[in-house]
């Protein structure tokens, strides 16, 4: 595996390993990915198993006459009416009798195959002694001797001629993902000591919201850095700055805002205010995300210009990176700025939000002290 490869799985197991570690999500998903698989695969299996006729009994019949059609119709499948109008399929009409009674059918087989010409069908048919006048061995229906086959066709042999079985191979292949959550979150939770371990519900916050518990959040977090520690030797610094933005953009979703506060006024582009109501850091890092707006200021006061700010400007590609200014400004002075590598160092955006956070609430305690 190649040192990127490597890298991506890296990434793919902190984000998905790590955020559905500790919650019942893997085993409902995987649960119900199962059985909709095995509903699945039933439903288009009993057709072909109602079909199979291996189990018809030998009859002697008789070639009446041979051809090769470009049409074919399906009259026996559940979904009878399907017909392909594009092939060569061989044809045989045939007779046989049974107890003094005679019976003909041109229904040689259930599903015929498409042949890639008209000779390849005729060949087909001369192979198998199918010629006019010829005796052959036919295949009579135990419980119905008006019904009989040339050819006779296992259930297997069915669904692979119908596209069944093709049909079961994306519902066998969709447990893939559930799989791989499921094993990347138990690997996870092995990070934290067995009598520390609990799988949690997710709470229900709206008709079409959930979230995971801050019980469990506290134990994705534990797990997450245990993980990098144990990743650490085997990373470059590059890998390992990657990996350690992601770890901190996600822990910052289960820490609470500093000084209980949850509601922000943002100015975007320095005319529209708008308010937004955050659930933790990593709500506030995701709505701020989710802004569009090359520029705007976020009020981390009810003074707001006269207070603690931080302002955000895009600042667009980099060296085939993008970047992302933030200054904290108190009134019109500017305390610090930092450009920050969003490919690169991303979970610096959350630290130095908080880090500006940290300030406001020793500016309003220092003022409460006084």
């Amino acid at each position: 595996m190649s040192d990127d490869s490597s890298t991506d799985f890296a990434e793919i197991s902190l984000m998905v390993g790590s955020a559905f570690a500790f919650t019942n999500v893997p085993r409902n998903l995987l649960i119900v990915s199962v059985i909709i698989s095995i509903l699945g695969i039933s439903a288009l299996t009993v057709e072909p198993i109602l079909l199979d006729n291996s189990d018809w009994k030998p009859v002697e019949a008789k070639i009446i006459e041979t051809d090769v059609s470009c049409c074919w119709c399906d009259e026996v499948g559940f979904f009878d009416g399907g017909c392909e109008n594009r092939g060569n399929y061989p044809e045989v009409y045939f007779s046989w009798e049974i107890d003094g009674d005679s019976y003909s059918s041109w229904d040689y087989i259930l599903f015929p195959p498409n042949l890639s010409s008209k000779s390849s069908a005729n060949n087909w048919l001369d192979n198998r002694g199918f010629s006019p006048g010829a005796n052959v061995t036919g295949y009579v229906n135990p419980e119905d001797n008006s019904k009989a086959v040339l050819v006779k066709q296992s259930w297997l042999e069915i669904a692979w001629a119908n596209g069944n079985a093709l049909l079961s191979l994306p519902l066998l292949f969709c447990n893939g993902i559930p799989i791989l959550i499921f094993v990347l979150a138990r690997r996870f939770e092995s990070f934290v000591p067995k009598e520390r371990r609990k799988r949690y519900k997710l709470h229900r916050v709206s008709n079409n919201s959930w979230t995971t518990p801050d019980e469990a959040k506290e134990l994705q977090a534990e797990a997450r850095s245990a993980w990098l520690k144990k990743k650490q030797g085997s990373l470059s610094e590059e890998e390992w700055e990657v990996l350690s933005s992601m770890a901190e953009y996600m822990d910052a979703d289960s820490k609470d805002i500093e000084g209980g506060k949850n509601q922000f006024t943002l100015l975007l582009d320095g005319k529209k205010e708008i308010e937004i109501k955050v659930r933790s850091q990593g709500d506030l890092i995701q709505k701020i995300s989710n802004i569009d707006s090359d520029s705007f200021i976020m009020y981390l006061e009810d003074s707001k210009l006269k207070g603690r700010q931080l302002e955000f400007n895009f600042l667009g590609d980099k060296d085939g990176d993008d970047y992302l200014q933030i200054r904290e400004l108190i009134a019109d002075e500017e305390i610090r700025s930092e450009d920050i590598n969003v490919e690169k160092n991303f979970g610096r955006i959350p630290s130095f939000i908080k880090e500006a956070m940290d300030n406001a609430n020793s500016d309003d305690n220092w003022w409460g002290e006084s």
